[in-house]
């Protein structure tokens, strides 16, 4: 769903500094049933510090949500938190209206912290290119579950990113009209006994004159103010963890259903959000 370059023979995090001042950063397309948008997401830059002192040296960087399962240290395990980093962002942001009007691209720089308990913490914008981009930056950041936090010497440390995005707008109306189902439910919100029954009936999603398109992956997040309590990810379909997360969703929780599909060739997210009452 995204390719990426490197410089070679160079540290990871020389890599990524070099590898913004290039512009040379991960490529993505999302769609959200408006127009296709195309996101370029820079890879995590990496400073640290620990408390109100810098640390000049860490043991592990941290990983992001759902890498738990994977060897501590592993290639394997950095490469899959790079990667659901960039899946996260590619999924769940959305293109400005305003600086789709104003046909505005460039990049959004922003800082933030993860702490030693993991979780997000003062995500502050280092450079912004206005129309509501920074904002959506800012929104995406803060929308993160928490992450596994850095150690050194065994113990967990707080350490400061830098997360590059870069917005470039695709006129793609070839999708407009598409749209993600989930059984019979046609309102926003859902009532909790609802979701029951909904449990049952299948997720698809539908072009604007009813064809059906396969879904690849399927994306369940449980979302209350304004972060991800919980996500899971299928090949397509509910599985059992996804429904066991969906019974627990609680009233005022924003169920968010994105499923990717591909298109000659490319991949696109559809995206619906269901309000539980």
């Amino acid at each position: 769903m995204a390719f990426l370059r490197l410089c070679p023979k160079l540290p990871f995090w020389a890599q990524t500094r070099e590898t913004f001042k290039k512009k040379t950063i991960l490529f993505t397309q999302t769609h959200y049933n408006m127009k296709l948008l195309s996101l370029l997401i820079g890879l995590l830059l990496f400073s640290f510090f620990a408390q109100a002192q810098k640390v000049t040296e860490v043991d592990q960087m941290p990983y992001f949500s759902g890498c738990a399962h994977l060897k501590e240290g592993s290639a394997e395990k950095r490469n899959a938190s790079n990667q659901k980093v960039v899946e996260f962002v590619q999924a769940h942001l959305t293109y400005p209206d305003s600086a789709k009007a104003a046909e505005v691209e460039g990049v959004v720089l922003v800082k933030f912290v993860i702490d030693r308990q993991g979780k997000v913490q003062n995500p502050t914008l280092l450079y912004d290119i206005g129309y509501g981009c920074g904002e959506e930056a800012l929104r995406i950041v803060r929308k993160m579950p928490d992450w596994e936090p850095a150690t050194r010497k065994g113990q967990p440390v707080a350490v400061e990113l830098e997360m590059p995005i870069r917005f470039e707008f695709v006129d793609e109306s070839k999708l407009d009209g598409y749209r993600l189902v989930w059984g019979d439910l046609t309102s926003q919100t859902v009532k909790r006994k609802k979701i029951k029954s909904l449990l049952k009936s299948p997720i698809f999603v539908l072009t604007d004159s009813g064809e059906k398109v396969d879904i690849l992956e399927l994306r369940v997040a449980v979302v209350r103010h304004d972060k991800i309590i919980k996500e899971k990810l299928s090949d397509g379909k509910l599985n059992k963890q996804q429904k066991k997360m969906l019974r627990s969703a609680r009233s005022k929780s924003l169920i968010e259903l994105i499923g990717t599909v591909q298109q000659n060739g490319k991949f696109y997210y559809i995206r619906n959000e269901v309000l539980v009452r």
